[in-house]
């Protein structure tokens, strides 16, 4: 092979590595849920779940809740609803054991349920309402 031909090889390659690029993510950081009043989605998260308030910036309309390595930022918006059309939602993850029990707690507290509880990928999943209409996934088992 001739110097001209490794030139014309490493110039082509470097071409390819330089067009490919991407972002590095290191880790989801947290989930962001807009509902209409702060301190009423900070009691429902804290009492249904037991997360705990890493910072409240009430004035600024805006909260950290932390439970284990999950975080979820609440922001207010005034006014604000979840379209009934809406298919977001957030997915936590319960032990198969825990399912019957969650879905107890769910109807003893009259929350909506949206869908379920049905069966998935040979376990379960219920889906329902936090008090802005935000959808919450309680599933089994989990995604790896």
């Amino acid at each position: 092979m001739l110097r001209s031909d490794f030139k014309f090889i490493f110039k082509a390659i470097f071409k390819i590595v330089n067009e490919v690029k991407m972002i590095v993510i290191e880790s989801l950081n947290y989930i962001v849920i807009t509902v209409s009043d702060l301190e009423r989605s900070i009691k429902f998260y804290k009492e249904l779940f037991d997360f705990d308030v890493v910072e409240n910036m009430g004035a600024a309309g805006q909260a950290f809740l932390k439970m284990g390595d999950m975080v979820i930022s609440f922001v207010e918006v005034s006014g604000y609803k979840n379209s009934g059309d809406s298919k977001n939602c957030i997915s936590f993850y319960v032990d198969e054991e825990d399912f019957d029990d969650a879905m107890d707690e769910i109807e003893e507290t009259g929350l909506k349920i949206v869908l379920g509880p049905e069966n998935i990928r040979k376990g379960q999943r219920v889906i329902f309402e936090d008090p802005d209409g935000n959808h919450i996934e309680l599933s089994y088992p989990s995604i790896d």
